[in-house]
């Protein structure tokens, strides 16, 4: 095909697909989603505990929301119930987060005497292809096959402390990326002594500007390339209305490994 086909050269783009039908029906079938998750987890269900869905060693487990982000108001009756019924360790899983959960839940677990860990659920399509095959709205997948297929496939990394300063001058947001720190591992110790800025360790980031708590839409992206090794750390959006905006950033290690976390911006 002829280089000028289009008459201009193209730009890289990502094709996203979440998955929302799964998660659609996931909301109504709660308890089997509940036992799904745990089972990929690989924790026992517990019962008798409004918030507390299961038990991984000596580990209560939480499973977050499928169509919302994880909230400080939910980390908080989470470690309330675990203080009430003598949890000292907890795991709190999610797809999404809410702004303030990467900063402020850790520390109120620990004045509570609760050891807290923010784990991120793999992404749909992550799970999905682990399982050709199979129909994952039916989230009755044999014990055998989520062993055999799943197990050695899926991980569900700790999530990455991510920091972010957003500055609002008239309609314009300025979005920068503060701080990046990944939680100790084998691989990040083998590259540890490498890595001068911990923000290098980002392998790709994508903003939605006005994020509407459903599908991820890719309004601006920056990906690493062997000839700058290092994205972008400062994004900018200029808004046509006044309002109020919810804004989603996806960060995805060189791991492999996302990061999500939704704010709010306000343009006057």
């Amino acid at each position: 095909m002829p280089e000028n086909t289009y008459g201009k050269p193209a730009r890289p783009f990502e094709l996203w697909n979440i998955g929302n039908y799964e998660t659609v029906y996931w909301q109504e079938k709660q308890d089997e989603y509940l036992g799904f998750m745990l089972k990929l987890y690989q924790s026992q269900p517990l019962t008798g505990f409004r918030y507390l869905h299961g038990r991984k060693g000596d580990r209560a487990v939480h499973i977050g929301p499928s169509n919302a982000p994880v909230t400080m108001e939910e980390v908080e009756k989470v470690v309330i119930e675990c203080r009430a019924n003598n949890f000292n360790k907890v795991d709190v899983l999610g797809w999404e987060w809410s702004y303030e959960v990467n900063e402020l839940a850790k520390t109120l677990a620990k004045k509570n005497g609760v050891d807290l860990k923010l784990v991120q659920i793999p992404s749909v399509n992550e799970i999905k292809s682990s399982l050709v095959g199979f129909d994952l709205q039916l989230l009755k997948i044999r014990d055998e096959v989520v062993e055999k297929e799943l197990l050695k496939y899926v991980k569900f990394p700790e999530v990455a402390y991510l920091e972010l300063e957003t500055k609002a001058k008239e309609r314009e947001v300025t979005l920068k990326i503060t701080d990046f720190q990944l939680a100790p591992t084998a691989e990040l110790a083998e590259i540890a002594s490498k890595v001068k800025d911990s923000r290098e360790l980002i392998d790709y980031w994508a903003i939605d500007w006005d994020y509407k708590g459903d599908t991820f839409h890719n309004k601006w992206q920056s990906f690493r390339v062997k000839k700058n090794p290092k994205v972008d750390y400062e994004a900018r959006n200029q808004y046509n209305d006044s309002g109020e905006y919810q804004i989603m950033v996806k960060v995805v290690d060189v791991f492999g490994n996302d990061t999500n976390k939704v704010l709010k911006v306000k343009i006057k």
